[in-house]
């Protein structure tokens, strides 16, 4: 080769190197712009007064609760996707090890991070709020309070559908509330399909005007990551006025962060609820009512004194190990165990010092032991390998705190077949009658008195 050709094969050389160079540059300019991007947009949303849309002028009176039963209910609709066949794509679970030969294989994760489509997104929301505004009044009457956490306005993940207008049409005659549990910027990831902007929120129905409602921020972590993955979580406090008494009933609508391993984050919020129950107990001086009622990401019935787990049958027939998941946690309200007596601890496998979650509280945590309340996502709700067992773990972690002054009559969860969820599947399905038809969540029910 000549003294031209090397100069030649030189020039293009560094021509090559200069462009890999500003692509580098280009890229790296754009995390930076991206991640500046989202720390300028990241906010929380603070402890504010909220709007109460009253839509009746019915009043609950004294006559009302001295000689009826009231029902309110609880729905974590999932923001319109988890259909029975959707999983989602931070799930992740494992199999017990008698079961993972015939699956072949281990581990599982989740797919999706948006709904399905467009009409999957409103479909699945529709049916969640029929579900309660119509299919369960034949069997418990209409509610007096309807709680639903994951409702949607505008975000990315739901192609936009508003499935708040989608509620207030199903209770139509309500009181309603509705608290912005979580908002974000546009996520990219995953990068195949990135969830994008999310505007989540919580929202109260009563049969019963509303005097007034706060929302109340929970403690969230402050690791840089987390923040846009866990987003920001809140509760809502909603004041029920009792004509002729001289004390109301408070409606707490929680939802609890997940994906805590290290149990930091679920410690502080547990303080931030007991904290804001305190101040409504005693509101004015006055021997006041709470409920708190929603998605608490905790286990309500496997340490509790007011359920047997040994009723919950469907609770171990399942082959994925819920307690090597990462969401997975219970709550420790078992007030028959002595404070600081040995507990094993199934999630974690060991024995430690028992620590009752609602001490210093007038609270007892009421969930259902008929069906479960939630399943894992890592996978559709499937029987893959037809062996009839569901292979999703399920757990209760949706239902009620309740006052020392209210009397818990029923608990259920409401499954799927007459007066229920819609149902598509043959009685000899070992799915048949779960649910899980709307959402990942099923609706839990409550009849209760207040005691005067």
């Amino acid at each position: 080769m000549g003294f031209l050709g090397k100069i030649e094969n030189k020039s293009s050389a560094k021509k090559i190197l200069t462009i890999i160079l500003l692509i580098l540059l280009v890229f790296f300019l754009t995390v930076i712009s991206y991640v500046t991007y989202l720390a300028i947009d990241y906010s929380r949303i603070g402890n504010i007064n909220l709007e109460v849309k009253n839509n009746t002028t019915t009043k609950l009176t004294s006559t009302k609760v001295t000689n009826e039963s009231l029902t309110i209910s609880t729905y974590n609709i999932g923001f319109g996707a988890y259909s029975r066949d959707y999983s989602f794509f931070m799930d992740k679970a494992e199999f017990k090890e008698e079961y993972a030969d015939s699956q072949n294989m281990t581990n599982t994760v989740g797919k999706y991070s948006r709904a399905l489509n467009k009409d999957a997104a409103r479909d699945n929301a529709l049916g969640a709020y029929q579900t309660i505004s119509e299919s369960i009044v034949p069997t418990y009457g209409e509610v007096d309070f309807a709680l639903y956490q994951e409702v949607d306005t505008s975000s990315t993940r739901t192609y936009k559908v508003d499935q708040l207008i989608l509620g207030d049409l199903a209770h139509a005659d309500y009181a309603r509330v509705f608290a912005s549990n979580y908002h974000s910027g546009y996520l990219m990831y995953p990068f195949t399909s990135p969830i994008g902007a999310s505007n989540s929120g919580i929202t109260t129905y009563s049969k019963y005007a509303l005097s007034n409602a706060k929302r109340k921020e929970f403690t969230v972590s402050t690791v840089f990551v987390d923040k846009f993955f866990d987003l920001d979580r809140a509760f809502t406090i909603s004041e029920v006025e009792i004509d002729g008494m001289d004390a109301s009933l408070f409606i707490f609508n929680v939802h609890m962060s997940a994906y805590d391993e290290s149990g930091l984050i679920r410690k502080a919020q547990l303080i931030d609820l007991k904290n804001a129950v305190t101040a409504a107990r005693t509101d004015g001086d006055r021997d006041n009512y709470v409920i708190v009622g929603g998605d608490f990401n905790h286990d309500l019935i496997i340490s509790s004194d007011t359920t047997a787990l040994e009723d919950a049958t469907w609770f171990d027939k399942q082959e994925l190990d819920g307690f090597k998941t990462d969401w997975y946690n219970f709550l420790r309200a078992d007030s028959s165990v002595v404070e600081g007596s040995d507990f094993f601890n199934p999630k974690s496998g060991e024995t430690e010092p028992y620590v009752n979650d609602l001490s210093g509280t007038d609270l007892s945590a009421y969930g259902a032991v008929n069906l479960p309340s939630a399943r894992d996502a890592s996978i559709p709700f499937v029987d893959k390998n037809e062996n009839g067992i569901i292979d999703n773990f399920m757990c209760a972690i949706d239902g009620f705190l309740v006052s020392s002054n209210i009397e818990v009559e029923l608990i259920e969860t409401v499954g799927s077949g007459l007066n229920a969820q819609a149902e598509n599947l043959a009685p000899a399905d070992p799915r048949f009658g779960y649910g899980f038809v709307y959402s990942d969540h099923n609706p839990v029910v409550m009849q209760f008195k207040l005691v005067v």
